[in-house]
């Protein structure tokens, strides 16, 4: 927990603060969960695991021939995608993970990309961001790029 926000390290003491834990342990036993899980793991029922990503919000974006909905303004397929992603020239794949960080779902950008990839990209994907590009820096924990820079004003 330590390398999280203040907010998110905040949200979790309290997501965790629960009841104490000798109600936990009854409460535990009553429900057959192992008591030595952390506490909010405790409440979902056997089976579940809240742990595990959410699947994609359409069964299409794992389909290389189909048309992400995220892509509405061009005739890109999903496969294409891929291939400009992974296009040689940095330019290219910054515009196509800047299309996909701000128009994608963003549980589905994980299909396509991983941090790592985004922090790599992040000076030059910024442009691309549109109003997504503080809740991008935020999530990554990279600095909220001043928009636009400084350069780019007049006067």
């Amino acid at each position: 927990m330590t390398d999280a926000t203040p907010a998110v390290q905040a949200g979790l003491r309290w997501f965790h603060g629960g009841p104490g834990p000798t109600l936990l342990a009854q409460v535990s036993r009553r429900q057959g969960v192992e008591a030595s899980a952390p506490r909010a793991l405790r409440w979902y029922p056997r089976g579940v695991d809240p742990l595990a990503p959410l699947p994609p919000t359409s069964p299409d974006i794992l389909r290389d021939g189909a048309r992400p909905y995220f892509l509405w303004w061009t005739d890109v397929t999903v496969g294409q995608l891929r291939g400009l992603l992974a296009d040689p020239d940095r330019a290219t794949r910054a515009y196509w993970m800047g299309a996909l960080l701000r128009e994608a779902n963003t549980r589905d950008v994980w299909y396509f990309v991983g941090p790592h990839d985004v922090r790599e990209l992040w000076p030059d994907l910024v442009r691309f961001l549109g109003r997504a590009r503080a809740m991008w820096a935020f999530l990554l924990r990279l600095p909220v790029p001043e928009w636009p820079p400084a350069e780019a004003k007049h006067g």
